[in-house]
C-alpha cells in the first residue's frame, strides 16, 4: 500500500495527522456517523462510530453494493480482489468483502491513493529509502535458475506456451544453468538443453546467458564407477590411470568432448564450470551426484564407514589446469567460472590455488547460509577477492524459501557484490508440498505453480536487464534492505526493498532531484496472500508501506 507526505499533506485540514482527510473534507449535507468516520485511520472500533476498524481504516463488511450505499463513493470489493488484499496490507480481509473506494491511477481523495485499484487512506512514513544512481557498482550479469533434471518436463509439458512465458519473460529470467549430462547412461538427449534455450530466446526477444556445470563425471572417470555417492568420500572422487595418478588428462578429454557435442546438438555454454560442489561428498541418506576435490592434489581426513581416515584426493586447479589445456583451438571457447563451492567459506582456498588468468569469473553457491543471520562479513570478504582480481562473482546455485530467496540475493547482490544469483530449481514435477523447497515452479499433470520463491526472484529480475548497474542505495532502518539498478542508459532505475522484520515499516522514496516519467510498484507479502501484485504507481511525494517479510519493487522510467 502506497502513502504520501510532504506535498500530500497541503489538502490536508490542521488536525491531528490521525485524523487524516475523512474529517476535513467539505460537507454537502448532514451525515451519518459511520459517513463521517467512513475511511479514517483508526487502530480499534471505538474511533469509527457505527463502522469497524478493518485493515486499519473505518469501514465495513459487506455481501453486495447495498451494504455500502450509505458510505460516499463506496462499493463491495470482494475480500480475494486485489483491491481488498492490497488495502488489507497483503492478507486477505475477513469477511466476503469490504466497502472501499474505487480508483484509477491518482483519482483518489486527497491524502488516500489509488493501491490496486482501490483507495487506501495513508499512515504516516517513519523510514526514508533512498538511491543515488550516481554511484555505480557491478554491472548485471543475470538472475537465473538451474534446469537439472527437468529439461524434458518442461519442453513437454501440456501448458506449452503459457509455462514458457512464466519461466522467461513474466520472470524476467537472463540466465540458464545446465548439468552436463555428456557421457551419462540413458540420458543422452542433449538438444533438450538447446530447445528451452531456443524457447527463452524466442519468449524473451533475446539470448539468456547459458551455464553448463558437471555434477559429475561419466561414470567411467569416478573411483566408485557411478555417478552418484552415496556417503564414500574415500570413492565419491575422480579415477586413476594407468599410471597411478589422477586422470586429470580423462577428465579434460570428458569436457572437451563435451563441448563438441552440446555444440553439435545446438547449444554453445557462455560459461562453464568443470566441477559442481568440488568440496562436497552427499550422505547415504541422500546419495546424488558429485566427485570431491582438494584445492591441489592432497590429502585430507575424511569418515570412512564411521572411521577417520586419511583420503588422498584429486586437485581442483590440476583438473582445471588439463581442462584449459584441452580447450585449447575451440572454435568459441566458454568462458570459465570457478570453483563453484557448496558455500562461501572454502572460496578463497580454492581460488587461491588457480591461475587466476584461467578464470572469468568466481562463482560459489550459498548452502549453509542462514538467511536469517547472514555472515555480512565473509560476504563481503568475497566481494574483496573478486576485486582485488577484477573478476566478476556468480552466485550460482542455492535453494531457500521465498523470504529467504529475497534477503539472500539481496545480500549477494550488494555486501557481495555478486553479479548473478541463480536459484537451484527452475521447475520441478510434483506439487507445492513435494517439490524441493525453493523450486520456483511446480509442473503439475496439467498445469502449473508458481512458488513464493518465484516470485522473490521475479521482484529482483523483472525490471532489471543484463548491463543494468547497481548503484548506492539504503534506508533508515536496519530490516529495511534496499538494492538499486540503473539502465545502461541510465533512463531507468530498479529499486527493490525486503522488510527483513516482521513488523510493517512504512517508508519515504526520496529520490533527491530525479523527476521520473512514469512508475510502477509491485509487492509480494510472503506471510499474507499477496504475489508478485502490480499495486499501480509511486505518488509523487514517494511514500510505500512495506508489511513484515514482505518485498516491494518500485520500477521507474526516468
Amino acid at each position: 500500500m502506497m502513502r504520501v507526505l510532504g506535498a500530500a499533506l497541503r489538502g490536508v485540514c490542521p488536525l491531528a495527522l490521525g485524523a487524516l482527510v475523512a474529517a476535513c473534507e467539505p460537507t454537502s449535507g448532514p451525515r451519518t456517523d459511520s459517513q463521517t468516520n467512513w475511511y479514517r485511520p483508526c487502530d480499534s472500533d471505538a474511533q469509527c462510530g457505527s463502522l469497524s476498524c478493518l485493515c486499519g481504516a473505518c469501514t465495513r463488511v459487506c455481501d453486495a453494493d447495498a451494504t455500502c450505499a450509505s458510505l460516499e463513493g463506496a462499493s463491495c470489493v470482494p475480500a480475494a480482489d486485489a483491491g481488498s488484499v492490497a488495502f488489507c496490507g497483503g492478507q486477505s480481509p475477513d469477511g466476503d468483502g469490504l466497502c472501499l473506494r474505487r480508483c484509477e491511477d491518482d483519482g483518489c481523495p486527497s491524502g488516500q491513493a489509488c493501491v490496486a485499484g482501490a483507495c487506501s487512506p495513508l499512515p504516516q512514513p517513519t523510514v526514508r529509502v533512498f538511491a543515488d544512481p550516481s554511484a555505480t557498482h557491478q554491472a548485471l550479469i543475470g538472475l537465473g535458475a538451474t534446469l537439472a533434471y527437468s529439461e524434458a518436463d518442461v519442453l513437454r509439458h501440456p501448458s506449452g506456451d503459457a509455462l514458457v512465458s512464466a519461466l522467461f519473460s513474466d520472470l524476467g529470467l537472463d540466465l540458464l544453468r545446465f548439468r552436463n549430462r555428456y557421457g551419462h547412461s540413458g540420458d543422452e538427449d542433449l538438444a533438450s538443453a538447446a530447445g528451452l534455450v531456443a524457447l527463452a530466446t524466442d519468449d524473451l526477444g533475446r539470448a539468456p546467458t547459458v551455464i553448463l556445470s558437471s555434477w559429475s563425471p561419466p561414470a567411467a572417470l569416478k573411483a566408485n564407477g557411478t555417478l552418484e555417492c552415496r556417503g564414500d568420500p574415500d570413492t565419491c572422487t575422480l579415477a586413476r590411470a594407468e599410471d597411478g595418478g589422477f586422470d586429470y588428462a580423462g577428465f579434460a578429454t570428458y569436457w572437451r568432448d563435451s563441448l563438441d557435442a552440446y555444440a553439435a546438438a545446438g547449444l554453445t555454454p557462455d560459461f562453464i564450470g568443470v566441477q559442481n560442489n568440488p568440496d562436497f561428498v552427499p550422505e547415504a541418506a541422500a546419495p546424488g551426484e558429485a566427485c570431491r576435490f582438494l584445492p591441489t592434489e592432497g590429502t585430507t581426513t575424511a569418515l570412512v564407514s564411521g572411521v577417520a581416515t586419511e583420503v588422498e584426493y584429486p586437485g581442483f586447479a590440476e583438473a582445471l589446469a588439463a581442462v584449459v589445456d584441452a580447450l585449447d583451438g575451440l572454435a568459441a571457447p566458454p568462458r570459465i567460472l570457478a570453483p563453484e563451492t557448496s558455500g562461501i567459506y572454502g572460496v578463497a582456498e580454492y581460488v587461491g590455488a588457480l591461475d587466476p588468468t584461467s578464470v572469468d569469473a568466481l562463482a560459489h553457491h550459498l548452502y549453509g547460509t542462514d538467511p536469517a543471520a547472514v555472515d555480512l562479513d565473509s560476504l563481503a570478504a568475497l566481494g574483496d577477492l573478486g576485486q582485488r582480481l577484477d573478476l566478476p562473482l556468480l552466485q550460482t546455485e542455492m535453494l531457500a524459501d521465498g523470504f529467504g530467496t529475497a534477503v539472500l540475493a539481496h545480500h549477494a547482490l550488494t555486501t557481495e557484490g555478486a553479479a548473478a544469483y541463480v536459484q537451484g530449481v527452475l521447475a520441478a514435477l510434483g506439487t507445492s508440498a513435494t517439490v524441493t523447497p525453493g523450486t520456483l515452479v511446480a509442473l503439475g499433470v496439467e498445469d502449473f505453480t508458481l512458488e513464493d520463491a518465484y516470485h522473490a526472484l521475479r521482484h529482483f529480475a523483472h525490471d532489471t536487464d543484463p548491463g543494468w548497474l547497481r548503484v548506492d542505495a539504503g534506508s533508515d532502518a536496519e530490516d529495511l534492505l534496499v538494492s538499486a539498478w540503473r539502465s545502461p542508459d541510465a533512463d531507468a532505475l530498479t529499486l527493490v526493498i525486503v522488510n527483513a522484520a516482521a513488523a510493517e515499516l512504512d517508508a519515504t522514496v526520496d529520490l533527491g532531484d530525479l523527476s521520473p516519467t512514469s512508475s510502477t510498484v509491485t509487492r509480494t507479502v510472503f506471510d499474507g496472500v499477496e504475489r508478485s501484485a502490480e499495486l499501480g504507481a509511486l505518488p509523487a511525494e514517494g511514500t510505500l508501506r512495506v508489511p513484515g517479510r514482505a518485498i516491494v519493487t518500485v520500477a521507474l522510467r526516468l
